[in-house]
C-alpha cells in the first residue's frame, strides 16, 4: 500500500470530517470546515478529488451530486502517520519518540499518570 501519511493539513482535516461523519458532500465538508468562507468550493473540490486518487476517499455520485466517504479507516492512517515520523525524525526508534515526549515541558501531571497507566497495562499484555 502507497504510503498515504504524507497528508496535508487540509487532507488531515477532510479526513477527520469524514471519519466524524461517514460520508459527505463536497458542499457539506465546505460548510463543515470553513463555515466563514475561508477556503473555495473548487479548491475542497480538487483536493477530494485528488483524495479519490490517493485511494484515500471513495466517491459516489447521487443524482447531480458527488458524496465521498473515507477508504482508510483512521487507525490505519494514524499508525501510517507515526511509522513515517519515527523513521524520518527519530531513525526508526520509537523510544526515541517516546523520550522527546515524556521531555516535553507541555506534559501535566494527569498525562504523565495515564502514560504510567497504558505502560503498566501494555506490560501485563507482553
Amino acid at each position: 500500500m502507497k504510503n498515504q501519511a504524507g497528508l496535508s493539513d487540509l487532507e488531515w482535516q477532510i479526513m477527520q470530517a469524514l471519519w466524524e461523519k461517514g460520508v459527505l458532500s463536497v458542499k457539506e465538508v465546505l460548510q463543515k470546515l470553513f463555515p466563514k468562507g475561508e477556503k473555495a468550493y473548487t479548491t475542497v473540490q480538487t483536493y477530494m478529488d485528488r483524495m479519490v486518487g490517493k485511494k484515500l476517499l471513495n466517491k459516489q455520485k447521487i443524482g447531480l451530486v458527488n458524496f465521498y466517504h473515507p477508504q482508510v479507516d483512521k487507525k490505519t492512517l494514524l499508525k501510517q502517520a507515526m511509522e513515517n515520523l519515527v523513521s524520518r525524525a527519530f531513525n526508526g526508534s520509537f523510544f526515541g519518540l517516546a523520550a522527546f515526549l515524556v521531555d516535553s515541558p507541555n506534559l501535566s501531571k494527569e498525562e504523565l499518570d495515564k502514560i504510567k497507566d497504558l505502560i503498566r497495562r501494555k506490560e501485563q499484555e507482553v
